[in-house]
Protein backbone atom coordinates (compact mmCIF):
# COMPACT_ATOMS: atom_id res chain seq x y z
CA UNK A 1 0.00 0.00 0.00
CA UNK A 2 2.38 2.65 0.68
CA UNK A 3 4.55 1.95 -2.17
CA UNK A 4 1.31 2.32 -4.19
CA UNK A 5 0.84 5.67 -2.44
CA UNK A 6 4.14 7.26 -3.12
CA UNK A 7 3.45 5.96 -6.79
CA UNK A 8 -0.04 7.66 -7.17
CA UNK A 9 2.19 10.93 -5.39
CA UNK A 10 5.06 11.30 -7.98
CA UNK A 11 2.32 10.37 -10.92
CA UNK A 12 0.09 12.86 -9.66
CA UNK A 13 2.71 15.62 -9.08
CA UNK A 14 4.91 15.38 -12.29
CA UNK A 15 0.95 15.50 -14.19
CA UNK A 16 0.75 19.17 -13.06
CA UNK A 17 4.91 19.71 -13.20
CA UNK A 18 4.19 18.95 -17.29
CA UNK A 19 1.59 21.23 -17.31
CA UNK A 20 3.21 24.13 -16.22
CA UNK A 21 6.25 23.41 -17.23
CA UNK A 22 4.76 22.90 -21.36
CA UNK A 23 2.80 26.18 -20.64
CA UNK A 24 5.56 28.76 -18.29
CA UNK A 25 8.67 26.74 -18.57
CA UNK A 26 8.74 26.81 -14.51
CA UNK A 27 6.77 26.66 -11.68
CA UNK A 28 6.25 27.87 -8.40
CA UNK A 29 6.27 24.85 -5.70
CA UNK A 30 3.20 22.73 -5.38
CA UNK A 31 2.05 19.81 -3.73
CA UNK A 32 -0.67 17.14 -3.26
CA UNK A 33 -1.68 14.44 -0.49
CA UNK A 34 -3.53 11.31 -0.04
CA UNK A 35 -6.52 11.62 1.96
CA UNK A 36 -7.82 8.95 4.51
CA UNK A 37 -10.23 7.80 1.61
CA UNK A 38 -7.26 7.36 -0.54
CA UNK A 39 -8.46 10.17 -3.08
CA UNK A 40 -5.24 12.61 -4.33
CA UNK A 41 -5.87 16.45 -3.33
CA UNK A 42 -3.56 18.64 -4.82
CA UNK A 43 -2.33 21.90 -2.92
CA UNK A 44 -0.79 25.33 -3.64
CA UNK A 45 -0.23 28.34 -2.12
CA UNK A 46 -1.20 31.29 -3.82
CA UNK A 47 -0.39 35.24 -2.53
CA UNK A 48 -1.42 38.59 -3.71
CA UNK A 49 2.16 38.80 -4.81
CA UNK A 50 3.41 36.82 -7.88
CA UNK A 51 6.58 37.55 -6.83
CA UNK A 52 6.77 35.69 -3.72
CA UNK A 53 9.89 33.59 -2.82
CA UNK A 54 9.52 30.44 -3.23
CA UNK A 55 11.34 29.47 0.64
CA UNK A 56 8.40 30.98 1.68
CA UNK A 57 5.81 28.77 -0.51
CA UNK A 58 7.38 25.39 0.16
CA UNK A 59 7.54 26.79 4.34
CA UNK A 60 3.61 27.21 3.87
CA UNK A 61 2.67 23.72 2.34
CA UNK A 62 5.07 22.05 4.51
CA UNK A 63 3.67 23.57 7.38
CA UNK A 64 -0.12 22.66 6.05
CA UNK A 65 1.20 19.19 5.31
CA UNK A 66 2.53 18.76 9.17
CA UNK A 67 -0.72 19.90 10.46
CA UNK A 68 -2.43 17.60 8.36
CA UNK A 69 -0.43 14.42 9.22
CA UNK A 70 -0.68 15.03 13.19
CA UNK A 71 -4.34 15.16 12.47
CA UNK A 72 -4.98 12.37 11.00
CA UNK A 73 -6.21 13.72 7.70
CA UNK A 74 -3.76 12.23 5.20
CA UNK A 75 -1.52 9.32 4.56
CA UNK A 76 1.36 10.60 2.61
CA UNK A 77 2.11 14.37 1.10
CA UNK A 78 4.86 16.06 -1.01
CA UNK A 79 5.70 18.66 -2.29
CA UNK A 80 7.39 19.48 -6.20
CA UNK A 81 10.00 22.21 -6.53
CA UNK A 82 11.64 23.09 -9.60
CA UNK A 83 15.61 22.46 -9.15
CA UNK A 84 19.13 22.48 -10.64
CA UNK A 85 21.02 19.07 -10.10
CA UNK A 86 24.81 18.33 -11.13
CA UNK A 87 25.28 14.77 -12.31
CA UNK A 88 28.73 14.16 -14.21
CA UNK A 89 29.74 17.94 -14.18
CA UNK A 90 26.60 19.19 -15.81
CA UNK A 91 23.84 20.92 -14.54
CA UNK A 92 20.13 19.35 -15.52
CA UNK A 93 16.57 21.12 -14.57
CA UNK A 94 14.95 18.81 -12.31
CA UNK A 95 12.14 18.31 -10.11
CA UNK A 96 13.08 17.47 -6.56
CA UNK A 97 9.59 15.87 -4.83
CA UNK A 98 9.53 16.24 -0.73
CA UNK A 99 7.94 13.37 0.71
CA UNK A 100 6.09 13.62 4.23
CA UNK A 101 4.44 10.12 6.45
CA UNK A 102 3.66 10.04 9.79
CA UNK A 103 6.78 8.92 12.16
CA UNK A 104 9.24 9.25 9.11
CA UNK A 105 11.48 11.87 8.36
CA UNK A 106 11.20 13.80 5.56
CA UNK A 107 13.12 12.11 2.35
CA UNK A 108 13.92 13.38 -1.37
CA UNK A 109 13.37 11.76 -5.18
CA UNK A 110 14.73 13.87 -7.86
CA UNK A 111 13.54 13.58 -11.26
CA UNK A 112 15.40 15.26 -14.48
CA UNK A 113 13.25 16.88 -16.65
CA UNK A 114 13.49 17.62 -20.43
CA UNK A 115 10.54 19.45 -21.97
CA UNK A 116 9.47 18.54 -25.48
CA UNK A 117 7.53 20.20 -28.08
CA UNK A 118 3.93 18.29 -26.20
CA UNK A 119 5.64 16.74 -23.52
CA UNK A 120 8.08 16.64 -20.93
CA UNK A 121 10.07 13.46 -19.97
CA UNK A 122 11.17 12.27 -16.55
CA UNK A 123 14.16 10.34 -15.44
CA UNK A 124 14.46 9.43 -11.78
CA UNK A 125 18.02 10.41 -10.45
CA UNK A 126 20.21 9.66 -7.43
CA UNK A 127 20.82 12.24 -5.43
Amino acid sequence: MEKENIDKIINALKQQAELFLLNADEFYPFGTYINKKGAVIPVGAYFENDKTPSLEIIDLIEKAFNDHLQKGDCKIAAIAIDVTVKENNETYDAVEMRFFEVDKEVYKKYFKYEVKENTVQFFETPQ
